[in-house]
C-alpha cells in the first residue's frame, strides 16, 4: 500500500464547508483504514458496513484556498472493495442535501441510508439500518465519529453501537475545545464531560491530577479511552491515539482514537497511520 494524495476536485456549486489544512490528514487516515478494513474483511464477513455519524456534505474546502477535497463519506465510497452498506448521519439539512446529490451523481450503485437527525437522539434508527448479525450471516461495522465539539457527542450513543461487532475511529476534541474551554467544562453546572465520556466521577479524579498541572485536554482524551476499555475495547494509553496539531502554529487540536476488540484491527490502524503520516502540502 502506497501513500496517496487526496483527489483535488472541481467546484460543483453545492455547499462545501471550510476546514483547516490539518483535516487532510484526518481524511487520509479514514481513507487508508477503510481501504484495509473493507478489503481484508471481504472474505471473512458476509456484510461490511460503514457508518459516518457526522457526515457533513461529502466535500471540504481547505480554508484560505480554492482547494476542494473529498471528505470522509465520499472517501469511504472511493475504495476498490466497497462496503456492502453505508449509513450517513447528518443534522444539517443543507449538508445532507449536498451529500445526497453527490452520492446520487457519483455513487448511485451503492447501498446508502441517510439519517437526517441528531444522532444522539436517533441512535436506534442508525442501529435499525445495520443488517442483523445472526448465525450464517456475519456483520462487521466500521464507524467514523467526527464531532465538532464536546457537546456534540454522547457516550451512550457509542455504548449502544458497541453492542454490535464494530470498530470505531473517534475524534476527541481535546485541544480545540476541551482544554481551550476548561473553565466551562469543569464548572459544576456543566454535564458535557460526563455526557461525552460516560464517566460520572471524573471531577474527583481531575482535582487530583489537575493539582499536578496535567493538561485538561490530555486528561479528557485519556478518560475517554479508559471508558472505551470498559466496553471491552483495547486501550493502552494516549500513545494509541494520533495527536493532531494546527498546521501554522502547531497548537494541539484533537486526538484521533481508534478502538477495536480485535488485534487485527489494531494492526490495520498502525498501518493506516504509517501510510498517512507524511503531512502532504495540498497547495
Amino acid at each position: 500500500m502506497m501513500l496517496e494524495r487526496l483527489p483535488i476536485l472541481k467546484d460543483d456549486g453545492l455547499i462545501t464547508p471550510e476546514v483547516g489544512l490539518w483535516a487532510e490528514y484526518k481524511y487520509r487516515l479514514v481513507w487508508n483504514y477503510a481501504k484495509m478494513f473493507a478489503a481484508s474483511m471481504k472474505a471473512k464477513w458476509d456484510a461490511r458496513i460503514y457508518i459516518d455519524l457526522y457526515a457533513g456534505a461529502g466535500r471540504s474546502r481547505i480554508e484560505n484556498t480554492k482547494t476542494i477535497v473529498p471528505a470522509s463519506p465520499l472517501l469511504a465510497m472511493d475504495i476498490p472493495n466497497k462496503f456492502d452498506k453505508y449509513i450517513f448521519c447528518e443534522n444539517d439539512k443543507e449538508k445532507v442535501q449536498a451529500l445526497k446529490a453527490r452520492i446520487g451523481r457519483d455513487y448511485s450503485d451503492s447501498n446508502v441510508s441517510f439519517i437526517e437527525a441528531d444522532v444522539n437522539k436517533n441512535i436506534e434508527e442508525v442501529i435499525s439500518n445495520i443488517p442483523r448479525h445472526h448465525k450464517g450471516f456475519k456483520v462487521l461495522t466500521f464507524c467514523f465519529v467526527d464531532p465538532f465539539n464536546v457537546r456534540n457527542l454522547n457516550f451512550q450513543t457509542i455504548k449502544k453501537l458497541a453492542e454490535k461487532y464494530i470498530d470505531f475511529l473517534i475524534l476527541i476534541p481535546s485541544g480545540m475545545d476541551a482544554n481551550r474551554n476548561i473553565s466551562y467544562y469543569i464548572d459544576e453546572s456543566s454535564t458535557a464531560v460526563e455526557d461525552f465520556t460516560g464517566a460520572s466521577q471524573w471531577r474527583d479524579e481531575w482535582r487530583l491530577k489537575g493539582a499536578r498541572w496535567e493538561n485538561f485536554g490530555l486528561f479528557f482524551a485519556d478518560l475517554f479511552g479508559r471508558q472505551m476499555r470498559t466496553l471491552t475495547y483495547f486501550y493502552e494509553g494516549l500513545a494509541d491515539m494520533v495527536h493532531v496539531r494546527s498546521t501554522e502554529k502547531n497548537l494541539p487540536l484533537y486526538h484521533l482514537a481508534f478502538f477495536s476488540r480485535n488485534e487485527l484491527g489494531r494492526k490495520f490502524w498502525k498501518e493506516a497511520r504509517k501510510y498517512s503520516d507524511d503531512q502532504l502540502d495540498l497547495l
